[in-house]
């Protein structure tokens, strides 16, 4: 999966990001300490239909992807900050992609999936929402 369109929507949609990038700065940021608030976008899963039609594939695919959310803990010692600020960022990411059609010749809207706490580390907190998207592909 392609997930330059979904970075591109979200340094549009969203404002107070230190970084928006995808999974290869994510990959490097595991391992440092990042600036924050941080997003990631990272593919998960592709999934297809088969097609019934003669001749023709027509397939529908089920494409899943992750935003990380990376925010620092560093406010207070409850880490309440850290939860209220993830509860904002959250929102912000859901009104950004949700109902957003990223391929609008052959796509549906996106839709949110789920979210969970990936790990506290060096002060950050690390949240994963997971969307999807089903797209079609077709050929003669």
């Amino acid at each position: 999966m392609d997930v330059t369109p979904v970075i591109a929507r979200l340094q549009a949609q969203l404002s107070g990001f230190v970084c928006i990038a995808g999974s290869a700065d994510a990959d490097q940021a595991i391992n440092a300490a990042p600036a924050t608030p941080a997003a990631y976008v990272v593919p998960l899963a592709e999934t297809a239909e088969g097609s019934d039609l003669i001749g023709v594939l027509n397939q529908r695919l089920t494409q899943d992807f992750a935003v990380v959310l990376v925010i620092a803990n560093l406010r207070d010692a409850t880490g309440a900050a850290a939860a209220a600020e993830l509860a904002s960022q959250r929102l912000a990411l859901r009104a950004a992609l949700l109902g957003w059609v990223p391929d609008d010749l052959t796509g549906e809207p996106v839709q949110f999936v789920g979210g969970e706490l990936l790990q506290f580390k060096d002060q950050r907190l690390w949240w994963r929402d997971v969307f999807r998207v089903m797209t079609y592909y077709r050929s003669a």
